[in-house]
């Protein structure tokens, strides 16, 4: 198969965030990723900072865009939403930094 035709058939995004609580009663917040392969949709919940060291092995291998902030320069945190819209754009342009470098 042809990475230009597995590239359609893989979908990811990020539609929602879910919080839970850890054994020591900290509240922690999970950003639900999907992924849509071969008809077949899988999830999993990562935080924010695992987003990051997914970002430094990518930049190890691959020219990777900018990873998003978490701080608006006029706000102390960006607005949760914000934050979510942002990391699925960079999952979505590192996913084709992914395709046009292996073809």
């Amino acid at each position: 198969m042809v990475l230009e035709e597995l590239s359609h058939m893989i979908e990811v995004s990020i539609p929602s965030l879910e919080r839970e609580v850890d054994e020591s009663g900290k509240s922690k917040k999970l950003f639900r990723v999907e992924v849509l392969f071969n008809e077949r949709k899988h999830y999993v919940l990562r935080r924010n900072s695992e987003f990051q060291t997914l970002h430094r092995k990518l930049k190890k291998i691959i020219q990777t865009p900018d990873f998003p902030s978490k701080r608006n320069p006029h706000l102390r945190t960006k607005p949760l939403e914000q934050r979510r819209q942002e990391l699925e754009d960079y999952i979505q342009k590192c996913l084709r930094c992914c395709w046009t470098s292996s073809t």
